[in-house]
Order: C-alpha cells, then sequence, then structure tokens
C-alpha cells in the first residue's frame, strides 16, 4: 500500500527525524557552472521544480562593508571574501589557491585589530523569516547554510599549520581566534532558528580519506566546544530546528563527539570512504542522513547503467526504513554528464519510494 503523497517539507522532517516518509527525500547542490548548465537543459530557473529537489536554501544577507584587505597579501591577482580569506583562482574560476591573512600575525592586537565581518549586524538577518515563510507556503523544508563553521574559517584565516603551532603551544591566539569565530555563528545559529529554519546546516571538513585529521583528544579539547555552543544556540531559540552536519572524508571516529554535540543529520557520507552498511547499522537509529552518491567516482566516471545501480544501493543501505536524504556527497561538479545526471534522478525516482 502507498503511502499519503507527503510535501517536501513534510518529507524532510519526517525523514530527519528517522521515521519512514512517502519516498526518499533528494537534495541536489549544483557547482554554480553547472547550475547554469542544468537551467539551460531544463530551460527554467527553477531547479528546485525541475529537479524535485526538496530542499530549499534560505542564506543571509550580504554584507554592506566594503572592506579592504590588500594590505595581509603581497601576491598579485588575489581576491577575498568578506572574512578577508585570500584566493588566487585558476582561468576557469574553479580551484584556487588559498593564502592567509593572519598566518604571519604574531601579537594579539593584530587579532582584535582585524577588520572582522559584520556578520553581528541585524541587517544581515532582516527579511530572513518572510523568505522561509514564502518557501514553506510553497512546501518546502528550509535549510540556512553555515557550513566552514569553525575549523575551516579559522585555518583559512591563520593557515592550517600555523593553527595547529598556536594550539600545541596553547596560544591565547587560537583561542581568540576560535571564540570570535563561534560567536557570530552563535549569532547567525541564533537568528536561522528564531527565523523558522528546519535545518540549519554547520560543517567543517574534519576527516581525510582515510581517517580524521584531528584527533579525537584534540577534537574534544578545541572543537567541540566550540560547535557545541553553535548548536546550542540555535536548539535554546528553537527546540524544533534540526542541525545538519557536513564533513567529507572518513569522518567514523568522531561521529560520537557530533552526536554528543547535538547533530540530527550526518552529512555527507562519502561513499568512497564511509561503509554506508556499517553507519546505518551503528547510528542510524540516532542520525539521520544526507548524501551517499559518489562524486569523486561513480557520479563523474560511471555509466547510466552504474549510477543506476549505485544509487540503487545507496538507497537500499542508507534509506532502509528511512532515514535519508539522497543527495551527491558535494555539489555536482562539471566533470559529470548530462545522462549521468538524469541516470541518477530516475533511480531515485524508481527505488526511492516506501511501499
Amino acid at each position: 500500500m502507498t503511502l499519503t503523497e507527503m510535501s517536501s517539507r513534510e518529507r524532510v522532517l519526517t525523514t530527519a527525524r528517522r521515521k519512514t516518509p512517502d519516498r526518499v527525500p533528494r537534495d541536489i547542490p549544483l557547482e554554480k557552472f553547472m547550475l547554469n548548465r542544468m537551467v539551460a537543459h531544463y530551460g527554467t530557473q527553477d531547479l528546485l521544480t525541475a529537479m524535485r529537489s526538496d530542499i530549499a536554501i534560505v542564506d543571509l544577507n550580504s554584507s554592506r562593508l566594503k572592506q579592504d584587505y590588500s594590505a595581509y597579501f603581497s601576491r598579485p591577482g588575489v581576491t577575498w571574501d568578506e572574512w578577508g580569506r585570500g584566493r588566487i583562482w585558476d582561468q576557469n574560476d574553479q580551484y584556487a589557491e588559498y593564502l592567509f591573512p593572519l598566518e604571519h600575525a604574531e601579537s594579539m592586537d593584530e587579532f582584535v585589530n582585524y577588520p572582522w565581518p559584520d556578520l553581528d549586524a541585524d541587517y544581515r538577518y532582516a527579511g530572513i523569516a518572510e523568505r522561509i515563510a514564502i518557501r514553506h507556503q510553497q512546501g518546502y523544508a528550509v535549510s540556512c547554510i553555515l557550513t566552514e563553521t569553525i575549523f575551516e574559517t579559522a585555518w583559512q584565516l591563520r593557515g592550517m599549520t600555523q593553527l595547529f603551532e598556536d594550539i600545541h603551544q596553547n596560544d591565547e591566539k587560537a583561542e581568540y581566534l576560535l571564540n570570535r569565530i563561534t560567536t557570530y555563528r552563535e549569532t547567525a545559529a541564533r537568528a536561522f532558528a528564531l527565523a523558522g529554519a528546519d535545518i540549519i546546516f554547520l560543517g567543517d571538513d574534519v576527516a581525510m580519506q582515510t581517517g580524521s585529521m584531528i584527533s579525537p583528544r584534540m577534537y574534544r579539547q578545541w572543537f567541540k566546544p566550540y560547535l557545541t555552543r553553535v548548536i546550542q544556540a540555535a536548539k535554546q531559540a528553537n527546540p524544533n530546528v534540526l542541525i545538519q552536519y557536513h564533513s567529507d572524508g572518513m569522518i567514523n571516529k568522531l561521529v560520537p563527539d557530533l552526536l554528543e554535540a547535538g547533530i540530527d543529520i550526518l552529512n555527507p557520507v562519502q561513499p568512497e570512504c564511509v561503509d554506508h552498511v556499517w553507519i546505518k547499522e551503528t547510528y542510524g537509529h540516532q542520525l539521520a542522513f544526507c548524501g551517499g552518491i559518489g562524486v569523486q567516482s561513480v557520479l563523474p566516471f560511471g555509466s547510466p547503467q552504474e549510477v543506476r545501480e549505485h544509487v540503487r544501493e545507496v538507497l537500499q543501505t542508507l534509506g532502509s526504513n528511512g532515514g535519508l536524504i539522497i543527495a551527491p556527497s558535494h555539489v555536482i561538479e562539471r566533470d559529470v554528464s548530462l545522462e549521468n545526471i538524469e541516470a541518477m534522478l530516475i533511480a531515485i525516482e524508481a527505488f526511492g519510494r516506501y511501499d
């Protein structure tokens, strides 16, 4: 017997709470080049409808500050974001070399007087509740993105080597940097939760293909408390808000700490390095999952038939009895063919129903 058809929002919320919806919800993130390609392919800007995605993104408003970070960089061709994190992009604007504005800072004054972003300004959050309400009226679940939550922002400001050196030396600059970033994230998480977000999407890449890049001991001492603060800020503002956490790589050893910090959904359960059967059996009673489709392997390099079989396997393992928002394990890049994208969508449609 087929379950009653749900709205996208009902489907996502049911899944995130590890119950069985009518069908497996989907989220199909696209890199900018591929987004434009899919708009041309479908002949519409409304890719949520065209690709039957269940989650809409609502982001904070752009900064009005025009801060000049050029004094922190000596090389030509550097661009920066509102944090001042430097980038030198390749000719296709796809890959970048990272440059770190606080890498050579030696005094606390240089950290305190750094031109920080205005992520705590009220205007950054104006109108978000209204935009979320519109998406809810359209039937979508709403996710607000705060990835690169703490660790990635910290090392992209300080440099990874220098950040770990600060931590090893128990330098007050590391504590100041992590606390300053976390305070901004608490503000944003609280604002998103109060505005009615269904999901707040946090995350830091803290793992490699072969295991965590941070020992569990270091993670518990230096990063878990700050992540917990952000999650608590959101949950205290709205106990019903769901926390999705992203880390590529083999995240296995840190999952218990992420659960203790308060996450509800783990993303992207990268199939090249996370055993789907194991993680579903071990944590499926505590966590929902988002992701599962390999963007390093099958999606770009497999045949349409291999994509179809891969999607079916992901649905049968991670999606057993609910608890899966199926998605590629990262944004779909330009190395993925239209044929394989269509094969993925057709397979989700064919094998993703609960009867």
